[in-house]
């Protein structure tokens, strides 16, 4: 991961849960046709259904033990995950025959999902890519240009119409 620059982008989808995402900031190899996704299923306990500490502990250990080396192995490139309503989702894209990702996987957790299709283009991280400008495109507060009374700046702002439709999932993003 040395020299790899990766996103953490907050978004909610539609219904108003969380999800997260971590987007990885390369340019795409086309010579990599397939995508291919892992989903590694979580408990959860929270009303957020997001992870706990010891579900991100499983993650890196999935990551770092096995996916990475699996993808270095087979020529796969690691893109983004998705962390959302229970279950970590780690898209990658490769050339080689997905069954061979599933077998050097599968020994980690029964419950593994995999999905995988065709895409070229690179349509899926393109999705990826949108939802990360957006969350670029979003002005970080400038804590330093704050006004010093907080009680006399506060005003209740004026309802503004809401023009343009929801999308999919709003970046509400943080940058790493």
């Amino acid at each position: 991961m040395d020299g790899e620059l990766w996103h953490i982008v907050e978004a909610k989808r539609d219904d108003g849960m969380p999800t997260m995402f971590r987007i990885r900031e390369l340019e795409p190899r086309k010579q990599l046709t397939k995508i291919f996704v892992v989903e590694l299923p979580y408990p959860t306990t929270e009303l957020s259904r997001l992870p706990c500490a010891s579900d991100y502990r499983r993650l890196a250990e999935f990551d770092e033990q096995w996916l990475r080396p699996a993808c270095t192995t087979l020529g796969w490139e690691v893109v983004g995950h998705k962390i959302e309503d229970g279950s970590f989702f780690l898209y990658m894209y490769g050339a080689t025959d997905p069954l061979t990702m599933v077998e050097k996987l599968s020994p980690f957790d029964a419950g593994l999902g995999f999905y995988d299709d065709d895409d070229p283009e690179w349509q899926e991280y393109g999705t990826l890519r949108e939802l990360l400008d957006q969350a670029k495109a979003i002005a970080p507060v400038d804590t330093a240009r704050r006004p010093k009374s907080v009680a006399k700046a506060r005003k209740k702002p004026a309802a503004k119409p809401r023009t343009a439709p929801k999308k999919k999932a709003r970046a509400t993003a943080k940058r790493r």
